[in-house]
């Protein structure tokens, strides 16, 4: 009887191999179906759950891929313009909650789980170039009464629910050293976390932003109220929840869209008079500071003075002759409502759009107070405030 030779088994060095094939084509093909996908998918402008502008397709020049940033800006192109995008950072966000991580794309997860926008380090080169730029803008025009609302932001009330190890920067020393800078000239500090002393601090930031609640910002306002003698007290004001369906800017980064934040707008109980809202470059006049439209779309703090402008004129037939200057980020947006009963003019202007010239701005029109109003983030980072008011 023939007996015939078995064939072998497959060692496992071939099995090993044979798997190493079949993951490597499968890469293959998901690199040349993703390139497919973008090939003949238009470029999107803008990512409405990360609520910001995605990087476009750079134009090619031999002097932009010899310095390198042709190469930088396309690889930026191609991260953002990624075939479902949108799906992919929810999916490593739901990932990095499953292995225990609490950071994604520098938002920080706290263990109340809130979501902290990572902070500016202290330049203190820059710090110093703005706050020369506020001294002597004050020195020129002694003649106004002048405050300053720097905000810190919520890492530095919450810190300690802060990952473990991680350094932050301190933007309490932050704070002293602006505050130490601006001493000599004709200033009113208003200590935001003084005023924010007693308050539970996951009452004055929202979860999902990195703005703070229209609560933290009247707590502000009641400071500057008081160094004024503006006379606001907290029983003439009411609050009013608008939405309990916004998600900012930081869930939308992290990828985590389960959480909800509530909005609410403050309004002054007997407001004396009327006031219009005109925005100059856009050519729009409007009744009201709050734009309920925008309660319809993703970022719902927008709400607020429809979002950010260059320059807003705000006109009131309040009976009083003080006029004011703001010179603001998105902070003040939420604040200038309670202002309008104070002032029978506010001019606003945000540096970051503003493109005329501030000193043209004061030979117009004629002013009796002037506000700087930041979160602590931009004020570091922003170039814009010096360079206009020079």
């Amino acid at each position: 009887m023939k007996h015939e030779t078995p064939t072998p088994a497959p060692t496992g060095r071939k099995s090993a191999g044979a798997v190493c094939v079949c993951i490597t084509v499968c890469f293959l093909l998901c690199l040349f179906s993703a390139g497919l996908l973008m090939l003949f998918t238009p470029d999107r402008a803008q990512s409405e759950s990360e609520n910001r502008p995605l990087a476009q397709k750079p134009i090619f020049s031999l002097a932009a891929l010899a310095d390198g940033s042709y190469m930088r800006d396309f690889e930026s192109y191609l991260t953002d313009q990624f075939p479902q995008r949108d799906g992919w950072v929810r999916l490593r966000a739901l990932f990095a909650t499953l292995t225990g991580a609490r950071e994604q794309n520098g938002v920080y997860r706290t263990q109340s789980g809130f979501l902290l926008e990572r902070q500016t380090a202290h330049d203190e080169a820059q710090q110093a170039e703005i706050t020369a730029a506020i001294r002597d803008f004050l020195k020129k025009h002694g003649e106004l009464k002048s405050g300053m609302i720097l905000a810190p932001n919520a890492s530095c009330l919450l810190k300690d629910e802060m990952p473990y190890g991680l350094t932050l920067p301190d933007q309490q020393k932050q704070l002293k050293d602006a505050h130490a800078q601006l001493k000599g000239v004709n200033l009113k500090w208003v200590s935001c976390l003084k005023r924010f002393e007693g308050a539970d601090p996951h009452t004055l930031y929202y979860r999902t932003d990195h703005h703070w609640t229209t609560r933290a910002a009247f707590r502000a306002f009641l400071g500057l109220s008081e160094a004024w003698k503006l006379g606001a007290k907290e029983k003439d004001f009411t609050f009013y929840p608008v939405t309990n369906d916004f998600s900012g800017t930081l869930a939308s980064t992290y990828g985590e869209h389960r959480l909800r934040d509530t909005v609410e707008v403050c309004i002054p109980k007997h407001t004396k008079g009327t006031y219009t809202v005109y925005y100059e470059t856009q050519g729009k006049k409007t009744a009201t500071l709050f734009d309920a439209e925008k309660l319809e779309q993703k970022n719902k703090y927008e709400v607020f003075l429809g979002g950010n402008f260059d320059k807003v004129i705000i006109t009131s037939t309040a009976d009083t002759e003080r006029t004011l200057l703001v010179f603001k980020d998105s902070y003040a947006n939420c604040l200038l409502p309670m202002l309008t009963p104070y002032f029978s003019k506010i001019v606003v202007i945000d540096p970051r759009y503003f493109t005329d010239s501030v000193s043209a701005v004061m030979d117009e029109m004629t002013f009796t107070h002037v506000l700087f109003l930041y979160n602590l983030n931009t004020f570091l980072e922003d170039h814009s405030l010096a360079s206009a008011l020079k």
